[in-house]
């Protein structure tokens, strides 16, 4: 009697894991990075470019408006020559000891780190700031050059808004919708109202998406009573997503720039762009340029102060004595105080940018 052999099952969603599908990622991120980074360019330009010692509202996003330009160059090169390149994946308990180390060493900083932060200056701050960037940047396994893309398209989003020093509005192209700036809490919505939309498309897909991060494959589809639940949740959870933009934007439906980034967090999905890592950039990302801009300020333009420790030689250098080295300092001390407030408590400024907007239109219409 002959054997009849199984007939092996196809994996669902397999063309996710496929070199088309790398190159894809790599091409269509990389055309992305270059149109945010050629747009960026020429509107800081006009923003104005200060000297080092007092840098105007254009040159930190002119600066990563270039390096925006470089990595997507570098991506699309990547795409054309390392297209078949199948990156390795962290495990489910790797991930979960990664997670426990972070969260111990947040929990340790907080506890035991308060009265060492109160020996750095802006320099400091902003050296651990990028720290912190670099180390998600290298734990990103799937494509380090799609992580340091999404880095800096996530500390362009957060230069859009008011500058924190001079008020001028940057990148907002007249909307009121970017009058405010980008709040995280509305790039997460945005984010999982894009999981909503895929789930409520195909769960399958969106199960797909998520065990490939993990180095996982979806080896059946879902029974349709699962679908159909799911299918339903998903919607719930789109609907919950705008619900709860409209609560916290308190001033009508935050519609555009939670369907901006859901269409964002869409296109993170399929081409496996890292979401986390960008969300950390914005979420530091104005922090950042305030603690650049002190340091410069400080040190009067001395890229030095970034590896010695003693900021009075750097203000100094100038030719300026030790009473005008202390009152540079101390303004720098200032503005990081006055950035920290505005930094925890981020709708003041949402606030004031409306209180302006209502006067500028109440004068216009007297």
């Amino acid at each position: 009697m002959a054997t009849q052999r199984a007939t092996p099952v196809a994996e669902p969603y397999a063309w996710l894991r496929g070199s088309s599908m790398h190159a894809a990622s790599d091409a269509c991120l990389g055309l992305i990075l270059l149109t945010a980074g050629a747009v960026a360019i020429p509107a800081a330009t006009n923003l104005g470019v200060g000297s080092g010692g007092q840098l105007e509202a254009g040159n930190y996003p002119l600066i990563i408006g270039w390096l925006l330009v470089a990595v997507g160059i570098v991506a699309l090169l990547r795409a054309v020559a390392l297209c078949k390149v199948e990156h390795e994946r962290w495990s489910l308990t790797s991930i979960a000891v990664i997670a426990a180390v972070i969260l111990a060493v947040q929990i340790a900083v907080r506890l035991w780190g308060m009265n060492v932060a109160l020996l750095f200056g802006p320099a400091e701050f902003g050296a651990l700031i990028a720290l912190q960037l670099a180390l998600a940047v290298a734990l990103v396994r799937s494509s380090r050059i799609r992580a340091i893309g999404m880095v800096l398209l996530g500390l362009l989003i957060a230069t859009i808004g008011p500058d924190v020093e001079s008020g001028a509005e940057r990148f907002t192209m007249d909307l009121d919708a970017l009058a405010d700036g980008v709040m995280p809490i509305m790039v997460v919505l945005g984010f999982a109202a894009a999981d909503g939309v895929l789930a409520v498309i195909s769960p399958s897909l969106l199960l797909a998406c998520y065990a490939r991060k993990v180095g996982r494959r979806l080896t059946a589809g879902l029974r349709l009573p699962v679908d159909l639940i799911l299918r339903a949740a998903s919607a719930l959870l789109v609907a919950a997503a705008f619900y709860a933009g409209y609560l916290l934007e308190g001033d009508g439906w935050p519609v555009e720039q939670i369907a901006v980034f859901a269409a964002l967090g869409l296109a993170c999905q399929i081409f496996d762009w890292n979401r986390l890592v960008l969300l950390i950039a914005l979420n530091v990302g104005a922090l950042l340029e305030e603690k650049i801009r002190q340091a410069f300020l400080i040190s009067r333009g001395d890229f030095g102060v970034y590896w010695t420790s003693d900021q009075h030689d750097h203000v100094g250098a100038g030719g300026r004595d030790r009473d005008d080295c202390d009152h540079a300092i101390g303004v720098g001390r200032t503005r990081q105080a006055t950035a920290g407030e505005r930094v925890a408590s981020p709708f003041a400024v949402r606030d004031q940018a409306r209180e302006r907007r209502r006067n500028v239109n109440a004068s216009r219409m007297n």
